[in-house]
């Protein structure tokens, strides 16, 4: 008992100290959140604390050039909810296809979804503004939803090849025996059973679109258009409010993070029950 005991406590006591030391940059940039501009400093660390950062940032011009925190923001969710419906679309189908439909080049489709992956975005970055210029789609919603969507293709394609490729094939038999079309099949009984894999996308597709900083910075050039993440860099961090914006910009990731986090602890290991 005494050594189940003591292994519970270093079990415990370790685990403690990495999440302090992984948690100690945001708890900084919380408590930074709260100073005023005079009060960045760390003489004064644990003085006087005010949310005033936090209802000044909204109408906040950044550096008189028109753009809003508020506008960033709101670019920022047109952005990665159209990634995240787009990407939803092309994985869910083209996973279930290559998965279980019975279609030729299969393997040839396997590689040409899963190829993207090896080659670096930032590598490309000149020929890709370059073509986005070329279609008009630079400095648009649409342009960055696309590079995005590409972005997140292989590994979102991978998750969702996993998901269907595991569910028994004799469902999908039986359903087409009982005449249930390819759509019927898929909406009704392949996608409820992926839905772990669905949730895991849709995480990581938020997470990509919603950090990004280099793509937004490249392909978003009018300041009515910067992305949430471009314009924080530009207010100058001697300031309460950029700690305060980074504070409120990953707060809905967060919560849709752990509402969603038991779906995707589950499609990492199927096999826990929750």
């Amino acid at each position: 008992m005494s050594y189940i005991l003591r292994d519970k406590f270093w079990y415990y006591t370790v685990s403690i100290i990495l999440a302090l030391i992984i948690s100690f940059p945001i708890i900084i940039i919380l408590i930074l959140s709260f100073k005023s501009n005079s009060e960045i400093n760390y003489s004064n660390f644990f003085s006087q604390f005010s949310f005033h950062n936090y209802f000044s940032i909204w109408d906040l011009e950044i550096r008189s050039n028109k753009n809003t925190f508020k506008q960033s923001l709101f670019n920022s969710l047109i952005v990665t909810s159209g990634t995240m419906f787009l990407s939803l679309i092309i994985n869910v189908l083209s996973g279930y296809s290559v998965s279980l439909l019975n279609i030729p080049y299969k393997k040839f489709l396997f590689i040409f979804f899963i190829l993207p992956f090896l080659i670096p975005v930032y590598s490309i970055l000149i020929p890709l503004y370059i073509l986005l210029y070329k279609l008009n789609l630079n400095d648009s919603y649409f342009g960055l939803i696309i590079v995005y969507t590409v972005y997140v293709l292989p590994i979102g394609f991978f998750i969702m090849f996993n998901s269907f490729v595991n569910i028994p094939k004799s469902l999908r038999e039986v359903a087409i025996l009982n005449g249930s079309s390819e759509i019927k099949i898929l909406l009704t009984i392949m996608i409820p059973l992926a839905i772990p894999g669905i949730i895991t996308l849709i995480i990581f597709t938020i997470y990509i679109s919603w950090t990004d900083y280099l793509l937004a910075f490249i392909i978003m050039n009018s300041a009515d258009m910067q992305m949430l993440n471009v314009t924080l860099s530009k207010i100058g961090f001697r300031s309460g409010y950029p700690y305060a914006g980074y504070i409120i910009s990953y707060l809905p990731f967060m919560i849709v993070f752990i509402l969603l986090q038991k779906y995707y602890f589950k499609s990492i290991i199927p096999s826990t029950e929750y």
